[in-house]
């Protein structure tokens, strides 16, 4: 499912304007990515969290290149997923 798809979906059940729906998912997104750049963790109760972890540099070997490559340092954005969320999940 695609943003889009996400925004006409909301727009249809609420009665709400497509981009007045685009533009509160986009501060939502932006909220949330801003928040976790800044080391935060963000908490959404009954759904999950997303926060920041620094990979540590490391060695790879590819086999397609047939060699060993260095990947440096870097920060990812994760989800953990709250218990509610996998028990839906499951049950689908």
């Amino acid at each position: 499912m695609t943003k889009q798809e996400i925004v006409l979906k909301i727009a249809e059940q609420s009665g709400i304007k497509r981009r007045e729906v685009g533009y509160v998912i986009d501060n939502f997104l932006d909220c949330i990515v801003k928040s976790a750049d800044n080391g935060e963790r963000v908490e959404i109760r009954g759904f999950g969290s997303f926060s920041r972890v620094v990979r540590k540099e490391r060695n790879v070997y590819s086999p397609i290149a047939g060699k060993h490559l260095h990947l440096p340092e870097k920060s990812i954005l994760t989800f953990k997923a709250s218990k509610n969320t996998e028990k839906e999940i499951e049950g689908a």
